[in-house]
């Protein structure tokens, strides 16, 4: 378990609620004396359980990594013509 000073806590509150929704618990200290847990909720009874992964990965992690590509589409397009009837072609440079 994860121990935090107040003040930390209040200053880092959305990467707290991220570590809980990831499982984790954080202790939260006022004077280096413990006040509260924060923890996630607990499944409902009978619900299904699946692990959560620590760091996102596969699909997970491609999610924003073009969102600064202005010319995307466009680009995507450019390369799909030119080897729509190529064999042994490398594909296209961009410079």
């Amino acid at each position: 378990m994860k121990r935090m000073p107040a003040a930390e806590f209040k200053r880092d509150f959305s990467k707290v609620l991220d570590a809980v929704q990831r499982g984790e618990q954080v202790l939260v200290l006022r004077h280096g004396k413990p006040v509260a847990v924060i923890g996630p909720v607990p499944e409902p009874e009978g619900s299904i359980t699946l692990p959560k992964p620590k760091l996102p990965g596969g699909l997970l992690s491609m999610i924003g990594a073009l969102a600064d590509w202005e010319t995307f589409e466009e680009d995507m397009a450019e390369i799909v013509a030119s080897r729509q009837y190529a064999v042994d072609r490398p594909p296209p440079e961009f410079d």
